[in-house]
């Protein structure tokens, strides 16, 4: 019960704080998302017909980048902050081929194997089952979809401390990961890695970002 408890203040705390960021979220961290999600952009292989499901897109930049790329493909975003889901879709008010659901990535209400590609950007930090959303992610993947995971890296050693400080100091935050973590874990819901690549972004963000490939059963 108490960790069922604390899971939950957590997540609470999570939509809170993003929340109050939403709407100046896209102008405060324009250069860390650029940065970042032109790293998942370019890790993608889509076809002009893929689906792809973005797990924690918040204000839809991923999906801005994504579509100027692959205007044909069809794009939906999931989030557990209304107003950064607001924000989204207010950019793609008029884009059919786009869509955003408040969902979260431990539950996520799709059929299994409706998606070409799973992505996920600047978030798994902030989960609570690791394992879970992974193997919800995997389910949702076709045979030989691609899964692409940007993240803060823990194999930094600036960031062996600071996951420690932000334990202490930022509510909304879990873990970050070791790239070998990440293999494990994604192994285990039946994906490929095959491709780990790790970054700078300054002044300070040590990250990593994950290529797999779902297995055929």
């Amino acid at each position: 019960m108490g960790a069922a408890m604390a899971d939950a203040s957590g997540h609470a705390q999570t939509i809170r704080h993003f929340g109050h960021l939403a709407a100046h979220y896209d102008h405060r961290h324009h250069r860390y998302n650029q940065l970042t999600l032109t790293q998942a952009l370019e890790a993608l292989r889509l076809s002009d017909t893929a689906r792809l499901l973005d797990v924690g897109c918040g204000t839809g930049e991923l999906e801005r980048l994504v579509h100027a790329r692959y205007p044909s493909a069809r794009l939906v975003g999931i989030d557990v902050t209304p107003q950064m889901l607001d924000v989204a879709r207010e950019k793609f008010a008029r884009v059919p081929e786009v869509a955003f659901v408040f969902a979260q990535a431990e539950t996520l209400p799709f059929a299994s194997g409706g998606f070409d590609a799973v992505v996920s950007c600047n978030m798994l930090h902030h989960v609570r089952a690791l394992d879970v959303s992974l193997r919800e992610c995997a389910r949702v993947l076709r045979p030989g979809g691609q899964l692409v995971l940007i993240d803060w890296c823990r194999d930094f050693p600036h960031y062996r401390l600071m996951h420690y400080w932000l334990r202490l100091v930022k509510p909304s935050y879990v873990k970050m990961y070791r790239a070998r973590e990440l293999l494990d874990a994604l192994r285990a819901v039946g994906c490929d890695v095959h491709d780990v690549h790790r970054f700078f972004v300054w002044p300070h963000f040590g990250m990593m970002r994950v290529s797999a490939i779902k297995r055929a059963p």
